[in-house]
């Protein structure tokens, strides 16, 4: 598998104390994933070179690696919420297990994917402040600059072209 972060680095970035989990646990396919979701449709063509040239591992590392963690938490959480144990989603409270709430878990994603799409942002500007050293990203191409998400729903963004 062609992976922009390891296991190892999601576990240090996205699953610090006292969310620590082991990196063997978290799937490479969930990383897959997430790269497909979230990182593919944002830098396009530059995504292909971040996996094959080397030269953009200090780019990968400083800013595609940390939003990416999170999304990887982000689609981690139902499924970890999941295996809790019989009594469902569960929360470590000290030595008790008490029941989380849906919408708990809901705000949770919604903070991760929150945090991720800023970090997201962060790395956009980069490369758009400096097109020479990325030839490969268009940034016609970034879902970003086409659509938004407002309250959940995905919306068309539209170029309004000068009008007289």
């Amino acid at each position: 598998m062609n992976l922009l972060i390891s296991q190892q680095q999601v576990a240090e970035l996205a699953f610090r104390a006292p969310d620590f989990i082991a990196p063997e646990a978290i799937p490479e396919s969930t990383i897959l994933a997430a790269q497909q979701k979230f990182i593919k449709p944002v830098f396009g063509d530059l995504y292909d070179a971040m996996l094959t040239r080397t030269t953009l591992a200090e780019f990968t590392s400083e800013y595609v690696a940390p939003p990416l963690a999170l999304y990887v938490k982000m689609l981690m959480l139902p499924s970890l919420a999941v295996q809790s144990g019989a009594a469902g989603v569960v929360e470590v409270t000290g030595k008790n297990l008490a029941r989380v709430s849906d919408e708990r878990l809901r705000a949770a994603i919604a903070r991760l994917r929150g945090d991720a799409a800023a970090l997201i942002r962060r790395a956009v500007e980069h490369v758009e402040a400096d097109p020479t050293r990325f030839p490969e990203y268009d940034p016609r191409e970034n879902i970003l600059n086409r659509v938004s998400t407002e309250g959940g729903v995905i919306l068309p963004k539209c170029r309004m072209k000068n009008v007289e």
